[in-house]
């Protein structure tokens, strides 16, 4: 029976670590803004969520919601200004984005310097490079997972269900720069189970309940569960957890796995735009 992942008890010690940096610092309040398109229920939840844990940290978050049918040229604007702002560390674009808006047309405008999600070109190509300024959220805290399991990743075979530019593309750069050997798949993909069974690390991040079965998976497999369902009036993932645990030798839960360390690794981020403003001079 696999190990499961202790995500708020991983994120304590993250967010034990930020705050003895800020104590080194000084304690300066930590401030992320965030833009908010449409009244997506679920990004409200979420945003009232880091609200909560960034406060724990000291710090502030601000919201500016735009609705659906927002002029683009207005958001940028709002962007534009927030990077002119000495007293904003952060910003970023909650997703998903309704449809006519996509983040390409605001992840160009977030200063780089402050784009704690790391989505501007200059950020993901600096991961490319194997230098981060940053290391995407998601990214970030799938990779922390996956090393507190043990595996070696040189060599490794690893299969990524997930190709969108704020998860799959940035992870398995950060992968393929441990030497592992990444397969990425998708919806497009053909036979996922011939890709998934020989798999000694599996993340996944379709959006799909139970998308996979213990059949899928290799024994002694570590099992990364990125998805965030609602069914049947609970949050699921995309693995049949209780199937898969059985035979996977490491396994996230949904909730309480790869959501806690996300948020810390996106304050981590945070801390991190703040030392380049204010100590790197």
């Amino acid at each position: 029976m696999a190990e499961i992942f202790d995500g708020k008890n991983f994120a304590r010690r993250i967010e034990q670590s930020i705050k003895e940096r800020l104590g080194e610092l000084g304690n300066p309040e930590l401030h992320l803004h965030t833009i908010l398109i449409g009244d997506n229920e679920g990004s409200k939840i979420y945003i009232g969520i880091k609200e909560k844990s960034l406060k724990r940290l000291g710090g502030a978050l601000t919201v500016h919601e735009f609705p659906e049918n927002a002029d683009k040229d207005e958001i940028i604007g709002k962007i534009r200004e927030l990077n002119e702002r000495d007293d904003v560390d952060g910003i970023m674009v909650e997703l998903p984005l309704p449809k006519g808006h996509r983040i390409s047309d605001y992840s160009m405008e977030i200063g780089p310097v402050k784009d704690v999600d790391c989505l501007h070109p200059e950020n993901i190509g600096m991961v490319l490079q194997g230098r981060p300024r940053f290391n995407p959220p998601t990214p970030s805290a799938v990779m922390k997972i996956i090393h507190s399991s043990g595996v070696d990743l040189k060599g490794s075979e690893v299969c990524v269900i997930n190709h969108s530019p704020s998860i799959g593309r940035p992870l398995a750069m950060l992968l393929l720069n441990e030497n592992a050997t990444v397969h990425v798949c998708h919806v497009f993909t053909r036979n996922l189970k011939e890709h998934t069974e020989r798999a000694n690390v599996m993340v996944v991040a379709a959006g799909v309940p139970s998308l996979i079965t213990e059949d899928m998976v290799k024994e002694g497999a570590v099992v990364v569960d990125v998805g965030m369902n609602r069914l049947n009036g609970k949050v699921v993932g995309d693995v049949d957890f209780e199937g898969v645990k059985e035979k996977a030798g490491f396994i996230t839960p949904v909730p309480g796995g790869v959501g806690p360390v996300t948020r810390y690794t996106l304050f981590e981020n945070l801390l991190k735009a703040y030392e380049l403003r204010h100590t790197h001079d």
